[in-house]
């Protein structure tokens, strides 16, 4: 990935470099979002914050964004039975995401770009960035989530011919991968023994989900086979990944039309019956 600019990181900046970064940026911050929870045997707790730390800062090198010190908190409430997990309560992780959104904007930014590095987040993001309507923002949220940048890479011809496992959704080829990539000193593999597949132990209820499920394939908080993981496939996973996402920042700093319709919505639900028929029985 061509490196074309430094990378803005919010809490290294003076108070006048950090004003002028704004304004280089677009008023564009981006917020690399992680967890702590365990990732097998063999990979740091923190994973997912650093990679999605470094992807982020790999991308606003080649478009320019502000970038935020990532957040290691999110939705992980179903790996709280193993070591390391900081799982905070939901109301808790609702507000400090918005505060840190309204903080982000009191300080000149209009467009906030979520990133999402965790899987357990992506649903409760959705739901986050929906609930922005509630009320009236000088800002807006946009959320990069995992479909958007990683799966499009991990559905890729390329990456099918390269990978050499089937199951593979934590701590795994791929997220092994690209730990050896960006912290080989942080990555264990005499500690990887084994793969560890789906115990099926909800097969009985396939057309549900629960809060449980992932408790019910896969308890000890590994599924996949990480033996064949490698820096070379790490390396290739990074580089599209952020490429992805560079082209996400790219087309959100050109984005014209959310605020637009962002006004637009408020101002009719203020009045959805329409300013004729305001105020008759």
């Amino acid at each position: 990935m061509k490196r074309t600019s430094r990378i803005r990181r919010w809490e290294e900046l003076t108070a006048p470099a950090f004003a002028r970064a704004v304004r280089e940026t677009g008023r564009t911050c981006a917020v690399p979002l992680g967890v702590i929870e365990k990732h097998g045997n063999h990979l740091p707790l923190g994973t997912d914050v650093l990679f999605v730390k470094a992807v982020t800062e790999m991308a606003a090198r080649t478009e320019p964004v502000l970038v935020f010190p990532a957040l290691c908190f999110g939705q992980i409430q179903e790996a709280k039975h193993v070591p390391g997990t900081v799982a905070l309560g939901r109301r808790v992780y609702f507000d400090l995401l918005e505060n840190l959104c309204e903080e982000i904007a009191r300080n000149g930014c209009t467009k906030i770009v979520l990133v999402n590095g965790h899987g357990g987040n992506e649903s409760f993001l959705s739901y986050f960035a929906m609930a922005q309507l509630e009320r009236e923002r000088p800002y807006a949220v946009y959320v990069a989530r995992l479909s958007d940048y990683i799966a499009p890479v991990l559905a890729s011809q390329a990456w099918r011919k390269m990978k050499e496992t089937d199951v593979d959704a934590h701590a795994g080829e791929f997220e092994t991968s690209w730990m050896l990539a960006i912290r080989p000193d942080l990555v264990r593999m005499n500690n990887v023994k084994e793969a560890a597949l789906p115990r099926g132990r909800l097969r009985h209820v396939p057309a549900l989900t629960d809060g449980i499920w992932w408790y019910a394939d896969y308890p000890e908080h590994y599924a996949g086979d990480a033996r064949p993981a490698s820096i070379e496939k790490g390396r290739y996973l990074v580089g599209r990944i952020a490429s992805r996402l560079s082209a996400i920042f790219k087309a959100v700093k050109a984005d014209k039309s959310s605020h637009r319709l962002l006004r637009e919505f408020f101002a009719r639900a203020r009045r959805p019956l329409g300013s004729r028929l305001w105020g008759r029985t």
